[in-house]
Parts: C-alpha cells; structure tokens; sequence
C-alpha cells in the first residue's frame, strides 16, 4: 500500500481561489472539488467576497459538494437579480451541472 499521491489514484486534488481577470473578480477552480476542497474555500473565502463569475476551466471532477457550492455561490447574484457566470465549462462537467438542475447555468453556445 503506498503512502504518497499517485497519479493513478484520481484526479488531483482542489481548489478554488478568488482571484481577478481582465472583466473583474471571479473564482477559480482547479482539480478535483470535493467535500474537503469546498471546506477549505468556505473557509478562506466569506461569502461576502464571492464574486458572481467562476472558471471552471481547470476542473478534473466535481462531486455533489462541489455541485452544491455551485447553487451557493448562484443565489448570492440572484438575490439582486442578476445570475451566475459560469466561464470554461469542460465538456465532461456538463452532465453533472445538467442532472444538479444547475443548466441555467451553462453558458449558451454562439449563435443560440
């Protein structure tokens, strides 16, 4: 039995940070975002600080913990009528985000 991460073990392990881009605030999520990655953000970022925008492009897997903080993180902008920017969605992350009820979510491809 090994005692260090292998790579074949899963995804790595996550993170999400606040950070800023070019259009302002958003968080960033990297990895693998568990019960125990969602622990650690709620516990160094309040929730008055959460922007309304989130990069998903980095996700390697998302568990139900990290679908709710997803639900979280939307009703703060819906409460002032605005929503949720979700930015680089993987492919593979969709079904999950559709099945949690979160489709609205998604951004909408060109054109539609």
């Amino acid at each position: 039995m090994s005692s260090g991460a292998d790579p074949a073990d899963g995804p790595a392990a996550g993170e999400v940070r606040w950070t800023e881009d070019d259009a302002g605030p958003l968080l960033a999520f990297t990895g693998r975002i568990d019960r125990e990655t969602v622990r650690r953000f709620r516990l160094l970022v309040p929730p008055a600080s959460w922007p309304a925008r989130a990069d998903l492009s980095a996700v390697t897997a998302l568990d139900v913990a990290g679908l709710e903080l997803l639900v979280h993180l939307a009703r703060k902008p819906a409460r002032t009528g605005s929503r949720l920017e979700l930015l680089q969605v993987p492919e593979r992350l969709r079904p999950a985000i559709d099945r949690a009820g979160l489709s609205q979510l998604l951004p909408r491809p060109a054109g539609s």
